[in-house]
């Protein structure tokens, strides 16, 4: 039943969102060859605080970000760019790179699309480019705030941004601490059933999150180019600390977990123009990082303790070139090598008595050389060519209780093609081959003794491939206004999953490669004002997801979905500006029909939660402070989770026990002061 209303929650936002999308009122955009530029004028009616407002109102695009956990640089990178360059670091946070530039310090917005003259587009159709003004200024800003939940619990969080430029020179810095509520927090039961035999048991799970970090930037002309310095250190700490309660059959169980990271990266990139068509670009980075990981649990003379010690670093080095020919055809080319290390140790006892686990002594080095060709050719004004050529080659040489050598070449080819239907419409076909990345973190045994036992670390395992079409149409209603519609089909080889291994008596549950499988994904995704519907200043953005996964199981032999894919997707937004009272309010709701289903091989467990939502709303006081409140899940939040366990496998054995665990998160109130200066 609880399904049945998400579907209709979903269904009805939907029709709402594109029923919204109306044409809108003129705006101060231009339209160039592949890229609508965006004055900071376009953005004035929302009073933005930073360029993260600023491109979030770009209709027709949606911040991807970098993905840390890709080795190396190209197949990391998001879709934003700054001064027409990308990120130095893949580490960092877009989101958190856009709000440090305040909104007067930006000239103008560029979304640039496939067929750009000279521009690398990675394998995205579309970029956003954030340009920056030249001209000398000074600007910084505080920020401080309180965040409590409804059980009491309260926690501080603190920024400071610092910014200075004099043309083409400039210095920034960042710090900030942050702590929250995770969402692992929660009060609610676990029932259990085993035959014709139940019981219940009090469940109350309290997770905190405190982060940290400091970053500094510096750029400069350095013989015509422009040098970019960065480095940054972080932390983050997890601790959680779990007790079921005490029934007739069991004594109470008291589960602790702490988890504490720290990093520290440097990173630099040089970037020259020759006679404005061609472009040079060369960068290298260096991160290190450490991972120490404590799990205890105790239910009655039952004792459990697994620790854990992952040491891992990445070095890059990349350059590349890219070349306008001319307005219709550009060339582009790279080569990127990297080295990748982790170190893993790891320790698990019951009751005093070491457990041997597979991957408890992990070593790891990887090299790893990618050269890229690729061109964009435009035959005719509507259409766009872009085919490309990666060639990735890798060797891996494991030591510890798992001694193995492995390379891998892999050839990547890719078709693109870009067909431009009239003002309104655009049209986007590419056909491309991916191969995933090993997660390093696969081959070390983890545990999580709450949500379900010790996995073993997996030597064995190879990378997925993927065959992937991707079809998506763009449609503009006005100035201010899009819809898109993205259809994805992959085709996949070694299926990242869950396989079994044995180890002498042991029986581990590890990720492994299962075989073939397929994945069909259809995302919308709709941006418009709501001025037609009366709603002054009203705007809506809307991104709901659809996904559908066939692999073997290679446990019982019959087809199911890929483990711990979410069938569905989704969230929508609604923002108003309010100019009298120089304000802003809005509504986010999220995790619209959010579940998912895990494989193991004597175990199922199907997860789903209750959407959430946030309350937010801004005033601006005077020319330098901005007060924003906001209520999150104020009643809080379910979340729900059924574990199906076997008598022996799920191929031979029947469901010995049925446990259902159902916890609420609190609700959470924060409020902020921003006092920003200069830009």
């Amino acid at each position: 039943m609880r399904r049945n209303r998400h579907h209709a929650l979903l269904h009805a936002c939907l029709l709402a969102a594109v029923a919204c999308a109306l044409p809108a009122t003129a705006q101060t955009v231009g339209e160039v060859r592949s890229r609508t530029v965006y004055a900071a004028d376009y953005f004035e009616d929302i009073a933005p605080a930073n360029a993260y407002d600023m491109v979030l109102r770009v209709p027709g695009f949606t911040i991807v970000e970098s993905d840390a956990d890709v080795r190396g640089y190209a197949g990391a990178t998001g879709n934003v760019l700054f001064d027409g360059a990308r990120p130095t670091s893949k580490r960092e946070d877009t989101g958190a790179l856009l709000k440090r530039i305040p909104a007067r310090a930006v000239e103008r917005i560029e979304l640039i699309h496939a067929g750009a003259p000279g521009i690398d587009m990675g394998g995205y159709a579309v970029l956003a480019n954030v340009v920056r003004r030249s001209d000398a200024s000074t600007a910084w800003a505080a920020e401080v705030g309180l965040s409590a939940a409804t059980d009491g619990a309260t926690e501080p969080r603190a920024k400071f941004e610092y910014g200075r430029r004099r043309g083409d020179t400039a210095l920034d810095l960042s710090l900030k601490s942050d702590s929250e509520v995770d969402d692992d927090t929660g009060r609610g039961s676990i029932r259990t059933r085993e035959g014709a035999d139940m019981w219940r048991r009090s469940l109350d799970t309290r997770a905190i999150e405190r982060e940290q970090e400091a970053t500094v930037g510096w750029r400069q002309p350095l013989a015509s180019g422009r040098l970019s310095l960065t480095g940054a250190l972080r932390g983050d700490d997890v601790r959680t600390t779990t007790r079921i309660g005490a029934s007739t059959v069991d004594d109470a169980e008291r589960i602790h977990e702490r988890e504490r990271y720290r990093e520290a990266e440097i990173g630099a990139r040089f970037v020259r123009q020759f006679r404005g068509r061609t472009t040079f670009e060369a960068m290298a980075s260096v991160q290190r990082g450490r991972l120490d990981e404590l799990e205890r649990s105790r239910e009655g003379d039952d004792d459990e303790h697994f620790v854990g010690e992952t040491g891992s670093g990445e070095t890059i080095a990349r350059v590349g070139l890219t070349h306008a020919r001319s307005d219709t055809l550009s060339f582009n080319a790279a080569l990127e090598g990297a080295y990748n290390f982790l170190d893993g140790d790891s320790q698990l006892r019951e009751n005093g008595v070491d457990v041997p686990v597979p991957g408890s002594d992990v070593r790891i080095r990887e090299r790893r050389s990618e050269a890229t060709l690729g061109a964009t050719w435009s035959p005719a004004q509507d259409w766009t060519i872009e085919p490309g050529l990666r060639l990735e080659r890798s060797g891996i040489s494991q030591s510890g209780d798992s001694p193995l050598q492995r390379s891998f070449t892999y050839a990547k080819p890719r078709l693109a093609l870009r067909w431009n239907a009239g003002d309104a419409d655009e049209w986007r076909l590419s056909l491309a081959r991916e191969v995933g990345q090993l997660d390093f973190n696969d081959f070390v045994a983890s545990a999580s003794l709450d949500g379900g036992g010790v996995s073993a670390g997996n030597a064995g395992l190879e990378p997925d491939k993927t065959w992937r079409a991707v079809l998506s149409w763009e449609h503009r209603l006005g100035e201010d206004a899009a819809v898109s519609l993205v259809w994805t089909h992959d085709r996949i080889e070694d299926v990242m999953d869950r396989v079994l291994v044995v180890a002498g008596d042991d029986v581990f549950d590890a990720p492994g490669n299962i075989g073939r499988g397929r994945r069909d994904t259809l995302s919308l995704d709709v941006s418009a004002p709501l001025d037609a519907w009366r709603i002054a200043g009203g705007r809506i953005r809307a991104t709901l997801l659809w996904r559908d996964s066939r692999v073997t199981d290679p446990v019982t032999g019959r087809g199911r979905g890929i483990s711990d894919e979410k069938p569905v997707e989704g969230e929508i937004g609604f923002s108003q500006e309010l100019p009298a009272l120089r304000a802003t309010w809005g509504l986010q709701v999220e995790h619209i029909a959010e579940r998912k289903t895990k494989y193991r091989h004597d175990r199922v467990t199907h997860e789903s939660e209750d959407v959430g939502w946030t309350l937010f709303a801004e005033r601006r006081i005077g020319e330098h402070w901005r007060l924003r409140a906001e209520a999150t899940d104020l009643f809080g939040r379910g979340f729900s989770e059924r574990r199906e366990q076997y008598d022996g496998t799920r191929a031979d054995g029947a469901i010995e026990e049925i446990e259902t665990r159902r916890r609420r998160t609190p609700g959470v109130v924060s409020l902020t002061i921003r006092r920003s200066v200069g830009g």
